[in-house]
Parts: structure tokens; sequence; C-alpha cells
């Protein structure tokens, strides 16, 4: 199994918390001065809704150098937040819904554009600043952006994994490792695509998810399975216009 090296994982880290904080702080602040009468509700209701949770998410992924799905992300956001801010209606939307595919397809063709995929026939999926998936010692880190990525886990102990999945389908195969730890995480974010994960049928697994107009399932036989107690494979994490599902 081939073995990267990421320097900029810190960096990607500390961009997460930094926008997790800001999320926190920025919607306490706003929910006090709704509650002191010190901001209108139509205000409110633009920062405080799934739209704007959209646009953040977009925001991050860019500062991420995940510029296609962010662009993305953040047009959907700005779209649905139009009737609100211009008071418009829901009308509007009927009508012009279908906007978003061709914003969508702009943003696609314009990342034939950037510099790096000029003149370039054939981009390996590893190689590539969009789909990556690598493996050390156990832990998985996937990033996948309207890609295919497939990881096959072959050491003998799985110590946990990472995965971001945009726009993109992301199958990770646990079926050939095992478990050493009490509690083994794997930490998620999927929006707008799908992951498959493939477990041994007696794996004990806690699903942590958070879901935003998406969800997720274990699809495998569990009746008269006899289910390993000791160790236990936590999912964490968020799922937005998305999918996981669990299989054997």
């Amino acid at each position: 199994m081939q073995v990267y090296n990421d320097p900029r994982k810190k960096l990607r880290s500390k961009i997460n918390i930094i926008a997790t904080a800001f999320v926190f702080i920025a919607a306490g602040v706003l929910i006090i001065l709704k509650n002191l009468g010190m901001l209108d509700y139509s205000i409110y209701r633009i920062f405080l809704s799934w739209q704007m949770i959209l646009i953040v998410i977009g925001a991050v992924s860019i500062v991420k150098r995940d510029h296609t799905g962010g662009w993305i992300l953040i047009g959907i956001g700005l779209f649905f937040l139009i009737p609100r801010i211009t008071g418009t209606g829901y009308i509007w939307l009927h009508t012009y819904w279908p906007l978003i595919f061709v914003f969508i397809g702009v943003v696609i063709l314009a990342k034939l554009l950037r510099p790096e995929y000029r003149g370039k026939e054939n981009v390996s999926s590893f190689s590539s600043k969009e789909y990556s998936s690598t493996s050390d010692n156990g832990f998985v880190n996937s990033t996948n952006t309207f890609g295919s990525v497939k990881q096959i886990v072959l050491d003998p102990v799985f110590r946990g994994a990472k995965i971001s999945n945009t726009f993109g389908g992301t199958i990770l195969d646990l079926r050939h490792t095992s478990l050493q730890d009490e509690i083994t995480y794997v930490d998620i974010e999927c929006t707008f695509g799908g992951i498959e994960i493939y477990l041994p049928s007696n794996w004990m697994v806690e699903n942590k998810l958070q879901h935003l107009a998406g969800g997720s399932d274990d699809k495998r036989f569990q009746y008269s399975q006899n289910f390993d107690n000791s160790h236990k494979l936590v999912l964490r994490g968020s799922v937005t216009f998305g999918g996981v599902e669990i299989k054997s």
C-alpha cells in the first residue's frame, strides 16, 4: 500500500477548528442580539438558516483549496437565500431553480481552465489535488471531489480514518483488517455525495453522524450475529445532501 505524507494536514485541522469556533461564536452573538431586540427577525432568519450553513461549508472548502465544490455550495446557498433577501417569495424559486444546473455546469467548465489542468489529458486520481487516498500505518486519509475513490485497507490493524467526500463517491473496504483499540473513529464530511463502508458482519458500529438533508444506514445482515463487543467502530461527522451506507 502506498504511503503519503501530507504536510498540510495540521493546517487543514486548524482551519476546521477555527471555522467551527467562528460559526458557534457568530451564532451565539446573533441569538443574543435577537433576544435583546437588537436584531430584526428578517435578518436573523437569513444568517441562521440551512442556506447559510452551505455558504459557510463552501467558504471553508475554498480555504482548504477545494475551489470547485466550495463555489458550488456557496452558489446553491446564495440561490436559495434570494427569496428571503429580496422578499420575492418562493414563486421565484419555482421559476428559476434550473439556474442551479447552469451554475454548476459553469463552475465545472471553469475548473478546466485552471492552469494545472491545461494540457493534461490523463489525470491520476491519486496525483490530482481533487482526489487523494492515503494510508499510514492503518490510518486512512481520503479526500474526493467530483470523482471516485476506493480504499482497501490491508494493514493488520485499522486505526481510524478521515474521509472528505464532495460531489463524488468514496468506498472504504475494511473487510481485510481488524480492530485493536476499544474504540476506533471514522471522521466523515460528506456533502452532495455518497460513501460506502464495507465491514465484517460482526463489527459493532455506533453511528454519531449529524445529518442535514442526508442519511446513513447500516445494511449488513445482522440477525443471529455474534458481535464483537470488545471493540467498537464509531462514525462521527456530518452528512449534508448525501448518504453513508454500511455494507458487508
